[in-house]
This record gives C-alpha cells, structure tokens and sequence, in this order.
C-alpha cells in the first residue's frame, strides 16, 4: 500500500517534470526581451511625437517667412506705383 511519503514523491516528481515540460515548450516563444530586441528598428511613439514636434515648428516658421515676403510684397508693389507716377511726371 501506498504510504503518504510515497504520494508526496509522486507528487513532486510529477510537478518536476511539468516543469520541465512546460520549460521545453515556454523556449520555443518568444520573450519580452526578445520582442523588445525586434521591435528596436521601428519608430516609437515618442520618436513620431518628435518628428511631428520638429515638422510643426519648421511650418509655423515657413507660415512666418510667408507673411514677412507678402509684407515686402506689398511694399514694393507700392514703390513700383510711385516709381511710375514719378517717371511719369519727370519725363513729361
């Protein structure tokens, strides 16, 4: 008859040896670490952000540049009246 000492190591022994079954079957999926490692080569949110951040702040100085010419542009289109006006006036 089986005593309680004996169903313990069978007990023990059979969990050993999920263990170490579940171990062996564990191997074959990857780990965190491992997706991590993969995942290195792409783009994080935080470098998209950034890039985004950088994007935003070359529009808004483009949108700035933008309005400084069309300042300008006003300006010389009105020196180009004058001018005429005035070549107009000295040449008669």
């Amino acid at each position: 008859m089986l005593t309680a000492s004996d169903l313990n190591k069978i007990k023990e022994i059979t969990r050993n040896e999920i263990k170490t079954e579940l171990k062996k079957e564990l191997k074959r999926y990857p780990t965190k670490d491992d997706l991590n490692k993969s995942l290195e080569k792409y783009a994080t949110k935080d470098d998209l952000i950034n890039f985004k951040d950088s994007i935003l702040s070359e529009i808004i100085k483009l949108r700035e540049d933008i309005e400084v010419v069309i300042g300008y542009r006003d300006m010389i289109e009105d020196h180009d009246q004058r001018i005429e006006k005035l070549e107009t006036k000295i040449y008669q």
